[in-house]
């Protein structure tokens, strides 16, 4: 198994970094490499995480910077070592590089990670040395707590959906994702996370919700919106229209001479408020006549003459600067 390597490193981020800088490489990271993705990589996959896990945990990446992975040892206690003295220095501290595998155990399979409670760096220092002041037993521990970045159509968001999504060490769950789900939001699956320690329970896995853009539909809060081209002849004399929406066909009438730009409510068509609210937002159809991709005519030609004809003043001659 491979040595873990500088956390810093494979995030690909600076000792300097703040808190946001470092979630936002651990998310594209994660995005990246997700073993659920074409492309995807398992191994370097729990690395990322392996690496977050510390960085992303102020006491963790303090006591990273201070004695490197050697303070995450089964034994270690950050108050004997300083005492002993001769253990600084961040990344080289205490013995160099560590197997990922006891990385990811002492990361994930402590149950001192996120959401566990008690503190995940109360160890007793070598065999029988003296306990840690810092609370540390023998006790069943419960597994950390994983973050998954998982990603969403806004159709899906939309009209909800079901489907399986891949967690860390390679297992499925199948997860019913709610209508109307918005981006940032954290769906908790218990025990679908780390493994516990000495019979303790399995952590959760926190899906991290991102909703993907769509080219058609913009997303305005609870709100909908969407253009809807017409032809010139449409536009011209209005009427009855079947439309296609991302909450369904809706058969919507156009007003007569309907100009670019106009628009159209369409009440409850758009996403759910959520909580108790059991309203939905509006969609909003934006007109958009369209001129036809036909080749040059003589017909063609007699039409848009025609047409011009029919406008009583220049459709620019209001326009006043002063």
């Amino acid at each position: 198994m491979a040595q873990a390597r500088d956390p810093y490193q494979v995030l690909g981020v600076g000792k300097d970094a703040d808190a946001d800088a470092i979630k936002k490489a651990y998310r594209k990271l994660a995005r990246t490499h997700h073993p659920d993705r074409t492309g995807g990589d398992d191994t370097k996959f729990k690395e990322i995480n392996a690496a977050h896990a510390v960085l992303g945990d102020d006491d963790k990446r303090k006591l990273y910077d201070e004695f490197g992975y050697a303070a995450f040892r089964p034994g270690f206690n950050a108050e004997q070592a300083r005492a002993f003295g001769g253990m600084r220095g961040g990344a080289g501290g205490m013995g160099g590089s560590m197997d990922l595998d006891d990385l990811l155990r002492s990361m994930f399979g402590g149950g001192g990670g996120p959401g566990a409670g008690g503190n995940s760096f109360s160890f007793e220092f070598g065999g029988g040395g003296p306990r840690s002041r810092r609370g540390f037993s023998r006790g069943p521990r419960r597994g950390s707590d994983i973050e998954v970045p998982t990603q969403v159509s806004l159709v899906e968001a939309i009209q909800g959906t079901e489907g399986q999504f891949m967690l860390p060490g390679g297992s499925k769950v199948k997860v019913r994702i709610p209508q109307g789900v918005r981006s940032g939001t954290t769906m908790r699956l218990k025990g679908k996370g780390a493994p516990g320690a000495d019979g303790g329970p399995s952590g959760d896995a926190l899906l991290k919700i991102e909703v993907l853009g769509h080219p058609l539909v913009r997303v305005d809060g609870d709100d909908l919106e969407m253009d809807l081209p017409l032809t010139f002849a449409e536009s011209l004399r209005g009427g009855q229209l079947t439309v296609p929406t991302p909450t369904g066909t809706v058969k919507v009438r156009v007003p007569r001479a309907a100009q670019s730009g106009t628009r159209m409510r369409l009440k409850g068509r758009g996403l759910p408020k959520g909580g108790t609210d059991t309203r939905q937002g509006d969609l909003y159809l934006v007109l958009r006549p369209t001129p036809p991709s036909a080749p040059e005519s003589a017909e063609l030609t007699a039409l848009i003459e025609t047409l011009d004809q029919l406008y009583a003043t220049g459709p620019r001659d209001e326009i006043d600067f002063g």
